[in-house]
This record gives structure tokens, sequence and C-alpha cells, in this order.
């Protein structure tokens, strides 16, 4: 989890989002879905803001030795950070975080989102479908231009979209309504499950999967949960999240959770 002083090679404004391609040969080559980074974002010798910020990163070509970010700018450091151009160096530490596992049976992969956490779904459906794996990826956000664009994910992906809220995922999810049946929903078609949501999303979420599966075992459904994660360690202990074995912390136990053990 070494400190990296990567180069903006290109950004792109996708509706309120920034794109940034940033050349990180070691991190590239370090990286998998559901990885996150803590970024310094303020001007070298300042500490203002303080604390770094957590962004997960939306792919990795260790090809070319480049990692993908996709920035929604809705605070002061990651408003900083979209507005860099291109050639700027950043400071990142990283790659942080337990990340997405998939089954090698997997061959039909439901992806599920909304937040900050969304673009490791970008990432992970583009590892998933260069090994064979048919997916379909569902989004929400507040608004369009929250939403990310379908031609960065790859062409043979399903993509659905609403843009009235995060909280319309469930919805999307197929979450029954009274005297509908449970086979209307995407998550009786997959053989895997993975999410990107916010705390207050984890329960509709798995309530969802419940009414959308006779049989949930371990490792079908994964969750990487977006929310603070100043140290990225461990040690501040400040981003604590809910489980059946006990309080866990987010940036190092996570991001990426089995949904079953999710309080």
């Amino acid at each position: 989890m070494p400190y990296h002083d990567p180069i903006i090679t290109e950004r792109y404004e996708r509706g309120v989002l920034c794109q940034l391609s940033v050349r990180a040969p070691e991190l590239a080559r370090a990286a998998r879905p559901g990885h996150y980074v803590l970024a310094h974002c303020a001007p070298p010798g300042s500490a203002d803001p303080l604390l770094r910020r957590a962004i997960f990163l939306a792919g990795a070509d260790p090809a070319d030795g480049t990692i993908e970010l996709l920035i929604d700018p809705t605070e002061r450091g990651l408003a900083w950070l979209a507005d860099q151009p291109v050639g700027a160096r950043l400071d990142l530490f990283g790659p942080l975080g337990t990340p997405f596992m998939l089954d090698g049976r997997t061959r039909n992969l439901l992806l599920a989102g909304a937040g900050s956490a969304l673009p490791a779904l970008i990432f992970l459906a583009r590892v998933a479908v260069a090994n064979g794996v048919a997916g379909l990826l569902l989004a929400a956000a507040d608004s369009p231009d929250h939403l990310p664009p379908p031609f960065l994910l790859p062409p043979d992906l399903e993509y659905q979209s609403n843009a009235d809220g995060p909280a319309a995922l469930i919805g999307l999810l197929g979450a029954p309504a009274p005297g509908a049946t449970i086979f209307a929903s995407p998550i009786a078609w997959a053989d895997q499950i993975c999410f990107a949501l916010t705390t207050d999303l984890v329960t509709p979420a798995a309530d969802a999967v419940r009414a959308g599966r006779i049989r949930w075992g371990r490792g079908f459904a994964q969750a990487a949960i977006a929310g603070p994660t100043p140290c990225g360690v461990g040690t501040c202990q400040s981003c604590l999240i809910d489980t059946r074995e006990g309080l866990r912390t987010r940036c190092k136990d996570g991001p990426v959770f089995d949904l079953r053990d999710l309080r």
C-alpha cells in the first residue's frame, strides 16, 4: 500500500462527473475491482482539507500503467481534485481494502449500485465481461448527469438506470409489490450479485435479495459500502460498520463485505 505520485494523462467531463486517467504503473498492477485509493485533495504543502478522500477505482490497465477515477465533485476536496488539469501530479495512497471476489462458476453477474462506490462496479464489469461473464448493471442516482455514461461500460453489458434518487435502486432490483411474483426480479437470474451501496441501502438491498431468492448462500451477494475512510488502515476506528461478527472497519475489513454479514 505505497504512496504514489501519479500524473493525470487524460481528463473528461461526463455530465456532473469527472473522469481522470492517471498514470500509476505500480498501482495499476495491484488494483482489483473494489479497491480504493486515498487522495490528498489540496495543493502541495497545503493541509486544507486535512483528510484524504476515499475514491473507488473505476478501472486499471496494467499494460499501459494507468488507473481510472470517476469523481462526483460533491464537496470541496473532490471538487479540487476534479478540477486538476492534464499533467498535474496527484498524491495517492493505495490500493486499499478488500476487493470483490468472483466465483469461477459465475456466468450471469448482476451489478447494482448507487453512490460513491458505483465506479467499483464499472471496474468489475470490465473484468467480468473480459472473462466471458454475462452481466447486467443497475444504477441509480439523483439525476442523469450523476449516472455513469454507457460508453464507459463494456458493449456486451446490459445497463439499466434510474435518475429518481439512490433509493430507486431497490425498484430496479424488482422488489415485489403486493401480489407480484419474485420471478420478475433479475435477482432470480443471477449466479452472483455485487452491490455498491450507501449504508442506508444495505437493509433494503438485503430484503430485495431475500425476496428474489429461495436460497441465499455465502458469497452470493457482496457489497462495497461507501463512506469516509480517513486513515485507510483501521487505526482511527471512525469507519466502523455493524456486522454479525461485531463492529468492523470499512476501510480495512471492507469496503467489500458479504451482504449476509451486514446489519
